[in-house]
């Protein structure tokens, strides 16, 4: 392994914001705001690349997003050139942090891509971050699992973390392609050999005469032994079995399978969990994982109806996206109650509260708790944007006005709610004939981005009435 030390420790202030950016991708993730919730995980995965929760929240999202189609973004070939050839250039001067970061920018428009997911998982195996690497390197083969190089490559790798199990699946999936590749086969012999003077079952001074002359047996077993594997589903019964109220045998499995994106088996899991253990925190789990279903129905249904020209089959789909979207507004209704019922000081939640009385045109309600939720620093532009939205609505314009401004100030990067706020606070000031506030709101927002929506127009309006 290289000896690249990591640039510096993460700093509590560091970590601390990290944190804040993945729940508040996962919020994002859950209305399906995939895009956004992608910057967040990527800040995340780049800034600490040995944290599993942040990658798989990052590819997970990333397969909801392209809506598991397997190639990513239709970009992909314009864009994805130049970001490659960084990877590549980086991974052979052993420059992993840099391989990290550009790779996270390949996956943003092609999770799939083995090459990119193979060089991550070196990258991290040389930092240091072997569950990580690992990770890397599952989720490669998952992308190709027949491709004799893709497992050859993530097999040598695997068993240089002393990952044994893992390195003879992948040969076994070489020889699966190729049944006379000569190297799978001795490879698996030699690994077996190996695993087994790990366990310290022979003495490796026997190695030349009692191992090697097992080696043909024990290769002979591995296809069996890889058929008589347990399946997720067979474990988690048979853990069950020994320990029927266990609440964390459930937990364990509900998350395997949610981060699997086998939301349906997930929730199953939590619904056998509650006629155990029903408690507030896991009938939250089960709403949020069941919200997560419906929103992944709407978000397939939606996409066939648009990738079909057949009005016989767009027909069957329009209700049946009506229905679904409406079970998903019931639920998600269910679950923002609850979840500031059970913990009224989570500002996130009370955020998400507030979003959706907006978008129900419940203005008095949304102000409550969006007056609640600005107390979270990483969420005050937010917060006061959408107070000046609620209170432009039930026309109180100098408060909307007010927040508008605190808005514009608080919020520092110049993405898509900066550009948002400033709009709107010019619009505001034309209607109120503060001219002079329109000119400079909207001024600030043409140096940002002159092709924003109809920013344009509105400047000549704004001169055309100060002209005269």
């Amino acid at each position: 392994m290289s000896n690249e030390l990591e640039s510096d420790e993460i700093s509590p202030a560091v970590r601390a914001r990290l944190q804040e950016c993945y729940e508040y991708g996962n919020r994002k993730m859950t209305q399906g705001d995939f895009d956004y919730a992608t910057e967040m995980f990527s800040q995340c995965v780049t800034a600490d690349p040995g944290n599993i929760m942040y990658l798989q929240a990052f590819i997970l999202n990333l397969h909801r997003k392209y809506n598991d189609n397997k190639k990513g973004s239709s970009m992909m070939f314009i864009k994805g050139a130049g970001i490659k050839r960084a990877v590549n250039s980086a991974l052979g001067k052993g420059k992993w942090t840099d391989v990290i970061k550009n790779g996270v920018e390949m996956l943003k428009l092609n999770p799939w891509d083995t090459a990119t997911l193979m060089a991550m998982g070196k990258a991290c195996l040389e930092l240091g971050h072997n569950i990580v690497g690992l990770a890397y390197y599952k989720h490669a083969v998952e992308a190709n699992p027949n491709d004799v190089e893709t497992n050859r490559t993530s097999a040598k790798a695997l068993a240089e973390i002393d990952e044994f199990d893992h390195a003879i699946s992948c040969w076994n999936r070489v020889l699966k392609v190729k049944p006379n590749d000569e190297e799978a086969r001795k490879t698996i012999g030699d690994l077996m050999v190996e695993k087994t003077i790990r366990k310290g079952k022979y003495d490796s001074s026997l190695e030349d005469k009692s191992v090697k002359g097992r080696t043909e047996k024990l290769e002979s077993k591995i296809q069996y032994e890889e058929q008589v594997k347990l399946s997720p589903e067979e474990e988690f019964e048979k853990k069950l079995r020994k320990e029927p109220e266990n609440e964390e045998i459930y937990l364990d499995y509900y998350d395997y399978y949610f981060q699997a994106n086998q939301i349906k088996k997930a929730e199953d899991v939590l619904i056998r969990l509650l006629k155990v253990v029903d408690t507030p925190r896991n009938q939250m789990k089960l709403l949020e994982c069941q919200r997560h279903r419906l929103l992944d129905d709407v978000t397939k249904i939606k996409n066939d109806y648009e990738a079909t020209d057949k009005p016989e089959i767009k027909e069957k789909l329009k209700p049946l996206f009506f229905k679904r979207k409406e079970e998903l507004e019931k639920k998600t209704e269910e679950l923002y109650h609850k979840r500031v019922a059970e913990t009224p000081g989570n500002a996130g939640y009370r955020y998400d509260l507030g979003q959706m009385y907006l978008q129900q045109k419940k203005f008095k309600e949304a102000i409550t708790q969006f007056q609640a939720a600005k107390s979270d620093i990483s969420l005050l532009g937010d917060c006061l944007l959408a107070l000046g939205q609620c209170f432009q609505q039930i026309k109180q314009y100098k408060l909307a006005m007010t927040h508008y401004a605190q808005a514009a100030e608080t919020i520092q990067d110049d993405g898509e709610t900066k550009k948002k706020t400033l709009l709107l606070a010019a619009k505001l000031a034309f209607g109120l004939k503060d001219y002079e506030q329109a000119d400079f709101y909207a001024s600030k927002l043409a140096g940002i981005d002159f092709s924003y929506k109809d920013v344009g127009e509105l400047l000549d309006k704004i001169a055309n009435v100060r002209q005269n």
